[in-house]
């Protein structure tokens, strides 16, 4: 009873002072001290009789997520140049820790125009201390995953987290015991200069394996993250010998909070929502940042050599423009990785694709419209008759005066094949009704769906082979996803050509009005 009054006091406390400074998540500029806003106890301990008994110590943590291949400066978002001199002059202080949860190189042409060896190099270089696979980090494939985790710089290679992803096999459903040790390992341990050894584990929130085109993931699966998280730490603990214990997973708090973890680890980093976040549970953090190079998180943990515990947590952001503008000299390093990589792809990369443009380009509209209606007149010019093309979500809005090719990767920065496929009225409709955008083709008048008839369309490879967590096709389960007929080019290198053979980067007017969801063309509430 006593040790849950305990307990319960210092929540109370943690509280008042919570309601005293008034914010637990501050926005923090080069030079300042980081004034700590939120303390967290902890009940895990161990013993290290090498350390000293007396004191406290601070160990830093600098932790990003959902980088996105973003490399150049823009306003609230740090460019390469100056996010990875920042990162590399963190990264050579004492007590120091670097920690990455993800989705690390896809989503600019920069970056996926070399399949991530621009951000491998830098992180190499910079000395990540650990580096989590997220669930974009599968666009092209496990083999480029690989590749990049082998891959070294001055000899050094970040250490690749991927804990919870084991061999599976597609046809009988069945997780194996081998964990892929090729994309990553488990966990990774380092005894700083204070003396303090810290554990850091690593893995992917299980759902995301639907997030992924299925093609790319039928012989792996993602086990149970939390059950991974909670054995990890107990060995992390009782076998390594590690004071600290640091969860970092591509996944949002949702996915990991009410599981008491705060019996397991110190901290926990958290990505894949974009969302920025410090949410506290039983005096455990949860930290996230929102993405796209726009911010860091810088937190100080306060190690009590004494009760040999975690005794604060300080949680700052450190935000991108602050990077941009308080850093004025870049590494000589970095100018060399960024020269070599951009140099290869600066051609492709502002080639203009639309000049004339008017109207608003959101997402969730007229920009997906658009996609369809390229995807759409490429089927006819490859000879297919289709009743409709569908697309999913752009990425990003194409509010900008001119269009080039590095703006188009921006909405659409998947390579995403398009598939022609012949399939039930049922799926058609349910494809309708979700979040998918179209274009019917004009000939295909009719908006009443037989459920038990067929129809052929163009849909993307995403889309068609999609499956549910358990592994079963869900979007086009009867089909199966048995189409095999595919268009020459992605859909990004369709909308492309798209646009330059019909004038648009010469002048022709380029309307947003005319991709409207509300006309025929594009109006999927039509169908019945």
């Amino acid at each position: 009873y006593n040790k849950v009054m305990k307990k319960h006091f210092i929540s109370l406390l943690a509280l008042c002072a919570l309601l005293l400074t008034g914010c637990e998540f501050v926005t923090l500029s080069l030079n300042s001290n980081g004034q700590n806003n939120s303390d967290s106890t902890s009940s895990n301990q161990t013993s290290d009789s090498t350390m000293p008994t007396t004191g406290s110590t601070k160990i830093e943590i600098y932790a990003t997520n959902d980088i996105h291949g973003q490399i150049m400066e823009e306003s609230g978002r740090a460019g390469i140049l100056k996010f990875a001199t920042f990162m590399k002059q963190r990264s050579d202080e004492k007590n120091t820790l670097l920690i990455d949860q993800g989705d690390t190189w896809q989503g600019s042409i920069y970056s996926n125009h070399n399949h991530g060896e621009l951000m491998t190099d830098m992180f190499n270089y910079i000395k990540y201390d650990a580096r989590t696979i997220g669930n974009h980090d599968f666009d092209w494939g496990a083999d480029y995953i690989a590749k990049n985790t082998a891959k070294t710089y001055d000899g050094y290679a970040t250490p690749v987290l991927a804990g919870n992803i084991y061999d599976f096999n597609f046809s009988t459903k069945k997780v194996g015991t081998t964990q892929q040790s090729n994309l990553g390992r488990k966990s990774v341990t380092y005894t700083l200069d204070n003396g303090v050894k810290v554990g850091i584990l690593g893995c992917i929130g299980k759902g995301q394996i639907t997030s992924i085109s299925s093609n790319f993931t039928t012989n792996i699966a993602f086990t149970d993250h939390i059950k991974f998280i909670k054995d990890e730490a107990t060995h992390l603990r009782n076998d390594e010998k590690c004071n600290v214990v640091i969860a970092s997973i591509h996944a949002g708090q949702e996915d990991v909070l009410g599981n008491e973890l705060n019996k397991y680890v110190d901290l926990v980093l958290c990505g894949h929502t974009h969302r920025e976040e410090s949410e506290s549970e039983e005096g455990l953090y949860y930290v996230q940042n929102s993405g796209y190079a726009q911010g860091i998180s810088r937190i100080t943990l306060t190690y009590d050599y004494a009760k040999k515990d975690i005794t604060r947590t300080t949680i700052n952001r450190i935000a991108g423009y602050d990077i941009n503008n308080n850093v004025s000299v870049i590494d000589p390093a970095v100018q060399n990785i960024y020269t070599s990589y951009v140099d290869a792809c600066q051609t492709a990369a502002q080639e203009v694709l639309a000049t004339n443009i008017t109207g608003y380009w959101y997402t969730s509209g007229s920009v997906e419209n658009l996609m369809a209606k390229a995807i759409f007149d490429e089927t006819v010019k490859e000879g297919y008759d289709v009743c409709l093309s569908y697309v999913n979500v752009a990425r990003h809005d194409l509010n900008t005066s001119t269009w080039t090719y590095a703006d188009l990767y921006q909405a659409f920065p998947f390579d995403n094949v398009v598939y022609i496929a012949d399939i039930k009225g049922s799926e058609f409709l349910y494809e309708v009704a979700h979040y998918n955008y179209i274009y019917r083709n004009s000939a295909f008048t009719t908006n009443i769906i037989d459920p038990n008839g067929t129809y052929r369309i163009a849909v993307l490879d995403y889309l068609y082979f999609h499956t549910n967590e358990s592994r079963y096709y869900d979007y086009f389960n009867t089909t199966g996803g048995s189409a095999t007929i595919t268009l020459t080019k992605n859909y990004r290198e369709i909308l492309r050509d798209w646009l330059k053979d019909n004038g648009y980067n010469s002048g022709t007017e380029l309307n947003a009005n005319n991709y409207s969801s509300d006309l025929w063309q594009h109006n999927r509430t039509l169908f019945n």
